[in-house]
């Protein structure tokens, strides 16, 4: 009975953290003063805009080439123009690729059928000798997380002034579908781009 219910609670734990980990959370950071209503073209700050950071695995150097081709779908449908030359460009656009290898470890109690050496004193009549108490059943489960982070820079001013990143735990699904896995990182960051 005890390995049934240690099983089912597992199972309910994974269910319940691979549910949550779906999408890609985005979060985003800008510099209010600048003026994101004047640019109208974009381009990449060199020919090869990808950085590494840190990562558990080597990337697919055909991943680069696969994320500046979203971008540009992207941008695109939000009214931006692409450009060749980075100096005619209004602002320019590089990007970080990051994964770690992370372990949650999760406890939660959980029935336990047993005997314990409590109950009421022999002299109140021996009630109380076998009860069904509760334990802890603790699930350890390793996964990564990937990352990826957009930065804008302003040509003009050679600063930046907007950083958008996204994490999600990475299934298996995810690495075999790398092109559905792009779409939805870039689909998360740059909805926050322009800010409002």
């Amino acid at each position: 009975m005890q390995q049934i219910i240690t099983r089912f609670a597992a199972v309910v734990a994974t269910a319940l953290l691979g549910g949550c980990a779906t999408g890609f959370e985005a979060t985003y950071d800008h510099d209010p003063a600048n003026d994101f209503a004047a640019y109208k073209t974009f381009a990449w700050v060199s020919e090869h805009p990808m950085k590494v950071g840190s990562v558990e695995r080597t990337p697919s150097p055909l991943l680069e080439s696969q994320i500046m081709v979203t971008v540009e779908s992207v941008l695109g449908a939000k009214g931006y123009r692409v450009v060749p030359d980075v100096e005619s460009a209004d602002f320019a656009l590089s990007f970080t690729i990051g994964s770690r290898d992370e372990i949650k470890v999760d406890s939660y109690p959980s029935m336990s059928a047993g005997y314990a050496g409590y109950g009421y004193p022999s002299r109140w009549g021996g009630w109380g000798g076998a009860y069904y108490g509760y334990g802890t059943e603790t699930t350890v489960r390793q996964y990564t997380e990937g990352m990826l982070a957009i930065d804008v820079f302003d040509v003009e001013e050679r600063r930046p002034v907007w950083h958008g990143v996204a994490s999600k735990t990475i299934s298996e699904s995810d690495r075999k579908d790398s092109g559905a896995t792009v779409q939805a990182a870039v689909d998360a960051i740059l909805a926050g781009f322009p800010p409002n």
